[in-house]
C-alpha cells in the first residue's frame, strides 16, 4: 500500500497500533462474509443437485484470495471509519508542499 495518498498527500497509515488491528478486523469480517454468503448462493441456486465438491474447493479458494485481495480495500475503509471520528489534522498532511514551512534563505526540497 502506498504511504500517503497521490492527490492530498494524506498519511493512509496513522501510526497507531489500533489501526493495524481495525483494518484486519474490517478484512476478515468481508472476506468471512464472502465466503458464507458465496456458499449460501450457490447452495440455493444450484438445489437440488448440489455439486458439493466443486463448491468446496470453490470456497477454499476463497478463503485464501478474499482476505489477500480485499486487505487494501480495508486498511483504507477503516481510514475513513477513523477519519469520522477524528477528523484529519495538519499532521496527517504532512507530506503535501503547503504543509512545509521553510525559513527565507532555506533550500526547498
Amino acid at each position: 500500500m502506498r504511504e500517503r495518498c497521490p492527490r492530498c498527500h494524506l498519511i493512509l497509515d496513522r501510526g497507531e497500533t489500533d489501526y493495524f488491528l481495525g483494518g484486519y478486523t474490517v478484512n476478515f469480517i468481508v472476506a468471512e462474509l464472502v465466503v458464507v454468503l458465496g456458499g449460501a448462493a450457490s447452495i440455493v441456486l444450484t438445489w437440488p443437485d448440489v455439486p458439493w465438491t466443486l463448491i468446496t474447493w470453490t470456497l477454499v479458494v476463497l478463503m485464501v484470495l478474499a482476505p489477500i485481495l480485499f486487505y487494501p480495500f480495508a486498511k483504507n475503509l477503516w481510514l475513513a471509519l477513523d477519519l469520522i471520528f477524528r477528523p484529519v489534522t495538519l499532521a496527517d498532511l504532512a507530506g503535501h508542499g503547503e504543509n512545509t514551512r521553510t525559513a527565507p534563505g532555506d533550500k526547498a526540497d
